[in-house]
């Protein structure tokens, strides 16, 4: 037993390193990195660094760092086992936005997600491991299919939090894949917020990302914090609201049986 476990610690290899916005040299927090073709891979912290333990890396290993509004960048085993320890820059993307124009009469509102929040359903994320960090639940918005909308704001409701720091959570939109699943994102730059409410409504304004879409979509909040309770931390959720979460920043979109969070965008559409 003592050779194996050795034979084991021997083969695992730690890749550790900062990202860094290849123009601004800026730090880039909570980008992902893994190895490609597994579910292997972490979340880098707040201020870009990040430690990898991989227990066999290869020659032939591809590491793939990505993160919101970057190109991806991969990097081959043989790269990292000669230097694991480095900056790794990534390239903004560049996006053509065509200006939109909407009279003001001809504009309609209205919540897509949950609009009523049930206060008496905590529900909470996974936790598996401890960690809810690179963690997410999701629901449909259940927007009509060819209705082009524009994301006003995201709301959740907190029905309990005891920690005395303030939070920090990430807000993620998808596209529904070809199985009904959360699929790619649509959008161009992250959208990172803080909340230290203990209990009540958590409204972030998202009308300077100017993010739209058509057809139905996936609205996802990930929790960006390392270690949490569910029994110190929770949000009202539905037991109706279909489900879908990641345990994990690489890990496949599952389908919960039982409710989902109430999560709720408010959306503009031209009549």
């Amino acid at each position: 037993m003592f050779l194996i476990i050795h034979h084991v610690g021997f083969c695992q290899h730690t890749i550790s390193g900062t990202i860094k916005d290849n123009s601004t040299q800026q730090a880039i927090p909570f980008a992902s990195i893994g190895i490609a073709g597994t579910l292997q891979g972490i979340l880098s912290d707040g201020e870009g660094n990040f430690e990898l333990a991989v227990p066999h890396l290869t020659d032939t290993d591809t590491i793939r760092i990505s993160s919101i509004g970057y190109n991806n960048l991969s990097i081959a085993g043989s790269e990292l086992r000669k230097n694991p320890k480095k900056v790794f820059y990534l390239k903004s993307m560049v996006y053509d936005l065509s200006e939109i124009k909407v009279k003001p009469d001809n504009v309609g509102y209205k919540l897509l997600g949950t609009a009523i929040y049930s206060k008496n359903v905590c529900t909470a994320f996974t936790g598996i491991g401890k960690s809810w960090k690179g963690e997410q639940a999701a629901i449909l918005a259940n927007n009509k299919e060819g209705t082009t909308v524009y994301m006003e704001s995201f709301s959740f409701y907190i029905i309990k939090n005891v920690y005395t720091d303030s939070l920090q959570f990430r807000i993620m939109l998808y596209e529904v894949d070809a199985k009904g699943y959360p699929g790619k994102t649509f959008l161009k730059k992250p959208i990172l917020f803080k909340t230290n409410v203990k209990q009540g409504e958590v409204k972030i304004d998202l009308r300077d990302y100017a993010i739209s879409t058509t057809g139905d979509f996936f609205i996802s909040l990930e929790c960006l914090e390392e270690k949490m309770e569910a029994g110190k931390f929770c949000f009202a959720g539905s037991i109706k609201v279909p489900s879908y979460c990641k345990t994990s920043a690489f890990a496949n979109w599952i389908r919960v049986k039982g409710g989902g969070g109430d999560f709720n965008v408010k959306i503009s559409y031209v009549k």
